[in-house]
């Protein structure tokens, strides 16, 4: 695996966290390095991706923009990406989900209780992790009350996701105030808190907040079509994948609108017993209708409204250039 040489600092960061302080407890920070990446389930070293790592790397830029040393960020992306990892860790536990990155969930390699362990060790690791910051205290409070909103925003938006799953009634307005929490939480605070390591202003690192929450919105939405559209090579995952979970994506909450497969479509969310098959087919009649275009057409939206943030401040050009990049990427990716 080939790592960003930007990124290695942050992965050093995060790989001196998951470190076991004594040999008792080696199987916990095992279990912890799996979930990244860095371990097999033996406890043995492998080598895979460890994600897109759109959080560290704004980051990183964040500071950067602020004509700062990115090193005064690293162990604020690294605390913001084990945030990430912990809350993927609890997400598949309430999802049910199986597989993560085309490896088993960790939860369903050492059980749920466990599972549920370990996504609180790298929760307080990755707070811990913070503290490493090279900034003054009063700086540092800031940091943390930013991180902390972020945290509790992060439980509001999956206690949104899962709870409209039962819900009888959930509009665009829902979903994304849902997202913004979900998924936009992080890179909230990825942008912001990199801006204040960097020298920000409060004012600036407000606005810095707001871009990354587009940004995130961006992020979930594209997610979303590619868990109802994507190639399967790509994603890993089947299509019409959301729809067998019965997620309130913002394709279901678009189709539901839509007269002529809106019957069709909640029949087939509570029937029991639903195949691949179907849902591949609702998912071709509802890319038919336009659904696929409407919703990529809305995360261009955001990730827009993303860079017209970044307008009329006085960020460093070329940091400016890959925060506009990212912003972009968001809604464009292909897995």
């Amino acid at each position: 695996m080939t790592v960003d040489p930007r990124l290695e600092p942050v992965y050093a960061r995060m790989r001196a966290a998951v470190a076991s302080p004594e040999p008792i407890t080696e199987p916990l920070y095992s279990w912890l390095r799996y979930q990244i990446g860095w371990a097999n389930v033996d406890g043995s070293p492998a080598l895979l991706q460890t994600g897109k790592a759109i959080r560290p790397r704004l980051c990183l830029t964040a500071c950067a923009a602020m004509g700062a040393d990115e090193a005064r960020a690293v162990s604020a992306a690294a605390a913001i990406e084990l945030t990430h990892q912990f809350s993927l860790v609890h997400d598949d536990i309430e999802d049910g989900d199986t597989l993560r990155r085309g490896r088993d969930a960790l939860w369903t390699v050492i059980g749920q209780a466990q599972g549920i362990n370990a996504g609180d060790a790298l929760f307080a690791i990755a707070r811990r992790e913070l503290t490493h910051s090279p900034v003054s205290d009063a700086l540092l409070r800031a940091m943390f009350e930013r991180y902390d909103t972020a945290c509790v925003r992060l439980a509001e938006g999956q206690f949104l996701d899962l709870a409209f799953e039962t819900s009888e009634r959930v509009t665009g307005g829902d979903y994304v105030d849902m997202v913004a929490r979900k998924t936009g939480a992080l890179l909230a605070a990825a942008s912001a808190l990199g801006a204040l390591a960097g020298g920000a202003s409060p004012e600036v690192a407000d606005r810095m907040w707001r871009f990354g929450e587009s940004v995130g919105i961006a992020f979930q939405i594209q997610d979303d079509v590619l868990g109802m559209w994507g190639d399967p090579s790509s994603t890993g995952k089947p299509v019409g994948a959301d729809l067998l979970r019965g997620k309130k994506s913002l394709p279901v909450l678009l189709a539901l609108e839509q007269p002529g497969i809106s019957t069709r479509l909640r029949a087939f969310l509570v029937a029991a017993g639903s195949t691949h098959d179907e849902a591949r087919s609702l998912a071709s009649d509802m890319e038919r209708l336009g659904l696929r275009d409407r919703s990529a057409g809305l995360a261009d939206e955001h990730a827009a409204r993303a860079m017209r943030l970044l307008a009329d401040m006085a960020l460093a050009s070329e940091p400016l250039a890959e925060l506009e990049r990212l912003a972009h990427a968001a809604a464009c990716r292909d897995r």
